[in-house]
């Protein structure tokens, strides 16, 4: 089928159409996520109403539905790492969703779209890492860090924070003792993947 030039899109545009970074759209298209071709000079392109179908669908809350290898009745190795994303914005969600379910790592995602669920979350399924945007309703991603430190929860379990205000302006705000990982926007998935695996690593062999 030819593409008409009006309609071929890059790498770089379709990252900044979906927000998410250049490599986690090269990450998309190696899992079929999103069709693509590459140019003779070994150029990612896209369609661009492809692209405009996916942002729609994900804004809808919906986008396409990864299938897991045929051999999924195989018990892991190791035990499914609990991984809880609090995130008010839904289409951030389901790009979580899309993307870590992409890696076929054994994680078992669970989300939430406002502090108060994250916090009713977190005493649900006890995350082993909690994934969390500081500029939330209801409740802030600072407070929420304050309540589970007071608690205790939070020596348990590797958070990151995902924020659009400069690292070491968000370390100077944290509680006293609090460790954890800052990263920027747009989300930085190939970052979260690495972290994912190493404590999966990490993880007592069944």
């Amino acid at each position: 089928m030819k593409i008409k030039q009006d309609d071929i899109c890059t790498s770089r545009r379709a990252a900044e159409m979906l927000g998410v970074s250049s490599r986690t759209i090269q990450l998309w298209a190696d899992a079929g996520i999103i069709a693509s071709w590459k140019t003779p000079g070994g150029h990612r392109r896209f369609s661009l109403a492809q692209v405009n179908a996916l942002v729609q669908e994900l804004k809808n809350g919906r986008g396409p539905t990864l299938l897991r290898p045929a051999d999924e009745d195989v018990v892991s190795a190791v035990d499914p790492l609990r991984v809880l994303v609090v995130d008010d914005e839904q289409l951030l969600l389901r790009l979580y969703e899309l993307t870590l379910n992409s890696w076929q790592l054994p994680v078992e995602l669970h989300l939430a779209d406002n502090g108060y669920a994250g916090l009713l979350k977190v005493g649900q399924v006890e995350p082993q890492v909690l994934i969390l945007d500081l500029n939330l309703p209801n409740i802030d991603g600072f407070s929420i860090i304050a309540a589970l430190k007071q608690s205790g929860v939070l020596d348990r379990m590797e958070l990151m924070v995902i924020s659009a205000l400069d690292a070491q302006e968000v370390l100077t705000r944290m509680p006293v003792g609090v460790e954890c990982q800052v990263l920027p926007k747009p989300i930085p998935f190939p970052r979260i993947k690495q972290c994912l695996e190493h404590l999966l690593s990490r993880q007592p062999v069944n």
